[in-house]
């Protein structure tokens, strides 16, 4: 057993998938000073690139990232278009998604079919004090390559494989996806989420999470207090609320929740993305911090595939999901597309996906009431 810190563990048992990363929720830190995040990877991230890196090397994964290129859209966001080409010829089809609560189809592909050197290691949780968690429980939650990654670091949380749940979040899951933004210490670490209906690929639930070191509208975008840790966005080419991790990822996690749940229950589509930055409303204690911050994004839903082509055989510019609707990155399939795409013609397509205001102030309501 390596002992990295105080209370962080690797457990490497010879063979490759059975490294385990393990922590406790006292050892995630609420703020870093802003200067500490810019360029520092923390433990866990130096596991995740030398294993990544490893793959890489070995050759798991579809392609390499050579060939990729990004530039800065001119106009009020700065969207960041990038030109993946490799992504949009070498990925796996996407499922076909008709309800935002699918239940799990082990007929289908999930993540439990996967090949053993696609697992980089897997996570184990610890209860407060240091306490393990039940024997069964142990080192359940794994880390695996994105076969068809956008950028560098691309892996997948997969919580509880065996449990064969469905892209639905869960309040322990959410709880996890913070502990392990927060014990990051790369400023540009990025995890996001895309629900059923807002184009994520795979109903097996996974949470994305990978290294986007762009000046992105996610890390500065403000916010109007709601309620709770809750705020509305503000500033921001689409709708949705941002949260941050000010007290316990335990109190943040069911706030985001409770939220979530409403979304479920108004059958609204959904992307989760959560970073470090600036607070979303300025708070004298956290001047000069960087928080752990979350943007929950509603939507309008979009069924079946990701279709690649269009009818007329035109690749569409663009999908938007958590990416695109949440941070400001902009995967763009075509060549040309990328090269003459602007911010105007992003923001077209993005309004056709997310809510009405209209819609959107009945939403708001209904999530003051739940955390009232």
């Amino acid at each position: 057993i390596f002992i990295y810190a105080s209370s962080y563990q690797l457990q490497d048992m010879s063979s490759h998938s059975a490294a385990v990363f393990s922590y406790s929720p006292e050892d995630v830190p609420l703020c870093r000073d802003v200067g500490s995040t810019e360029s520092h990877y923390s433990e866990l991230e130096r596991l995740l690139c030398s294993r990544w890196d490893d793959a890489m090397s070995n050759g798991v994964f579809r392609y390499d990232l050579s060939g990729i290129t990004s530039r800065t859209m001119p106009g009020k966001y700065g969207f960041i278009a990038q030109r993946n080409p490799k992504r949009f010829s070498h990925r796996r089809r996407p499922d076909d998604m008709q309800h935002l609560t699918q239940p799990f189809n082990p007929d289908r592909f999930n993540f439990n079919k996967i090949k053993e050197q696609e697992v980089l290691f897997e996570i184990q949780r610890k209860s407060p004090q240091g306490r393990e968690q039940p024997q069964e429980n142990k080192g359940n939650h794994r880390i695996i390559i994105n076969m068809s990654p956008i950028e560098y670091g691309h892996v997948l949380l997969v919580p509880e494989p065996k449990s064969c749940l469905p892209q639905v979040m869960t309040q322990q899951s959410v709880q996890m996806c913070l502990e392990l933004v927060a014990l990051s210490g790369h400023s540009g670490f990025y995890m996001v989420f895309n629900s059923l209906l807002a184009y994520a690929s795979v109903n097996h639930l996974h949470y994305h999470f990978l290294y986007m070191n762009y000046p992105l509208i996610a890390e500065k975008v403000g916010g109007k207090h709601l309620a709770g840790s809750c705020y509305e966005l503000t500033g921001h080419p689409s709708v949705g609320f941002g949260f941050q991790l000010t007290t316990t990822a335990t109190d943040c996690a069911r706030e985001i929740f409770q939220v979530v749940s409403v979304l479920i229950e108004w059958n609204l589509p959904h992307h989760l993305i959560m970073l470090r930055g600036q607070p979303f409303c300025h708070v004298p204690e956290l001047a000069g911090k960087s928080i752990v911050r979350t943007l929950l994004i509603p939507r309008k839903p979009a069924y079946g595939f990701k279709k690649l082509y269009e009818s007329d055989g035109q690749v569409p510019p663009l999908f938007p999901a958590a990416c695109e609707l949440g941070t400001g990155f902009i995967p763009v399939l075509d060549q040309s597309r990328y090269e003459t795409l602007t911010e105007e013609e992003v923001l077209e397509i993005l309004d056709d996906k997310k809510l009405s205001l209209e819609d959107f102030q009945s939403l708001k309501e209904k999530v003051k009431q739940v955390l009232a």
